[in-house]
């Protein structure tokens, strides 16, 4: 099914060209905060003092990540802002229609990849930041750049009808998906690593293992690479001179590595901050050449690291001024990544927030089990609030997140809408499956009832840890589960309004 998926949204698109410029993100972990820390810094671009100086355009940027939260539509956003639904289904009823006219007989996320762009092109927006759905290679969004009949017709005389991406990126690569993808992390590296175009850009993330990174340099090997030469980086390598008023010196790792920034989360800011400054070079927005301070008269462009791209800029104040202000961006996350909410709304009186993470795969669960060290220092036992797609091996997820003395409260998540094939592991074989984890207490198994658990664990909570010492609530397992909750928020807040 997966093979043909380029095909289908092929069809789904015909000859309709996709003149905006994307950036591509591919991976298995971090993809949605790297979008989102991407289309922060381009609404800094478009704020800084740098592009009214330069008598620079500003930049309309869309957004498409997957899957949805809440709302089906949810997932594309235009200019930070959800895009409405009015326009969505408008958009939407035309690609089905034609789905239904042509036999395509697309996927769902095909369906809603095809909606995504079109909206792209009826909002005329410049830059695309697209994350794939799954893999790449064959990923239903790497229709970007691909050519349509039109435009092979057109190519003679110069027309670029579906332009190549700006700049692609890859996350941390991890085991998911194995079986669409492949058993290892080579094969499914290979697959995220398909998004690569010839001649575009490529940044990825350092983190990964080494076959990971020797199978996107392979492929990257006539590509123009972004890298840091340091994992560390990027540092406070942007500090002005004393001559620089105290307010306009970089700040930004020094005032985050005293909060004890996660390593992933420096990861995943690094190849969002190079995807940035890259897009904007390759629309010769941001300077592409550099001095070196050795060899001040000689211009380069080589492949070399964006930390000596960004010193280089010696005699152009505005433009590390820009980049100052990207490493100075507020701390971004993405709904359901390490959030924190309020039960009180539910009616649940519990004064301590509440953590809520999908941590739908070992590499995510592995990334919340390091925030948490971090955050709780190991002093509690933690009630866990947990749902699993009926899919997944939860044995590993299980391993990583719980310790000793932890309960586990197991649900159901809902239908999800557009998604009718995906289903929700039993509550009671969470459980059974709980009780194999040493010294953890397997709680109860609640089904659907969302509500009923977030009550149950605050209840255990208190009876574990004291009225006056809550023991912490994790809310985990899958982003589907985010979803339910944050749907329960929000109805229980619009009920509050009246």
């Amino acid at each position: 099914m997966i093979e043909l998926g380029l095909q289908r949204i092929s069809r789904l698109l015909q000859d309709t060209p996709l003149p905006w410029r994307a950036v591509h993100v591919a991976g298995t972990n971090g993809k949605g905060s790297v979008c989102t820390q991407i289309s922060s810094m381009l609404d800094l671009y478009n704020d800084s003092n740098y592009r009214k100086e330069m008598n620079q355009p500003r930049l309309s940027h869309a957004r498409f990540m997957s899957p949805h939260l809440i709302d089906r539509w949810d997932c594309i956003t235009i200019n930070q802002k959800t895009v409405p639904f009015k326009l969505f289904d408008h958009i939407e009823r035309q690609v089905l229609k034609r789905n239904d006219r042509e036999g395509i007989d697309a996927s769902e996320f095909e369906l809603l990849t095809a909606t995504a762009f079109e909206i792209f092109n009826h909002e005329n927006v410049d830059i695309g930041v697209v994350e794939v759905g799954m893999g790449g290679r064959l990923d239903a969004t790497n229709i970007i750049a691909q050519m349509s009949a039109e435009s092979r017709q057109a190519e003679a005389g110069g027309m670029a009808v579906r332009a190549p991406p700006l700049v692609t990126a890859i996350t941390a690569v991890g085991l998911d998906h194995q079986g669409f993808l492949g058993n290892t992390l080579t094969e499914i590296a290979r697959q995220k690593a398909g998004i690569i175009k010839p001649g575009v850009p490529v940044v990825y993330d350092a983190s990964n293992n080494i076959e990971v990174q020797d199978v996107i340099e392979a492929q990257a090997q006539d590509n123009r690479v972004v890298e840091w030469k340091s994992r560390s980086l990027p540092v406070a390598h942007l500090a002005y001179d004393s001559s620089t008023p105290v307010d306009r010196r970089n700040h930004f790792w020094s005032h985050h590595e005293s909060q004890d920034l996660p390593i992933y989360y420096r990861d995943n800011f690094s190849v969002a901050f190079r995807a940035t400054l890259t897009a904007l070079q390759e629309l010769r927005l941001y300077p592409r050449e550099f001095k070196q301070k050795d060899k001040p008269d000689v211009a380069c462009y080589p492949r070399e690291s964006m930390s000596a791209m960004v010193e280089g800029l010696e005699d152009h104040l505005p433009a590390r001024e820009l980049a100052t202000a990207m490493l100075n961006m507020p701390l971004s996350t993405v709904p359901g990544r390490l959030q924190k909410i309020d039960l009180r709304t539910l009616g649940i009186p519990r004064e301590e927030g509440v953590l809520l993470d999908g941590a739908h795969n070992p590499q995510a669960a592995k990334m919340l089990e390091m925030s948490l060290d971090r955050e709780m220092q190991n002093a509690d036992p933690i009630v866990w609030v947990l749902a699993f797609t009926s899919t997944k091996e939860v044995d590993d997820i299980l391993g990583i997140i719980l310790r000793r003395g932890d309960t586990v409260i197991a649900v159901e998540f809902g239908p999800v809408d557009g998604m009718p094939w995906v289903e929700p592991m039993k509550s009671a074989d969470i459980v059974k499956t709980v009780k194999s984890v040493d010294g953890c207490n397997p709680g109860q198994a609640f089904g659907s009832d969302l509500l009923g658990a977030l009550r149950a664990a605050h209840e255990v909570s208190i009876q574990n840890g004291g009225l006056d010492h809550q023991l912490p609530i994790v809310i985990a397992g899958s982003l589907y589960l985010v979803a339910d909750v944050l749907r329960l928020l929000r109805a229980s807040e619009s009920k509050a309004k009246g």
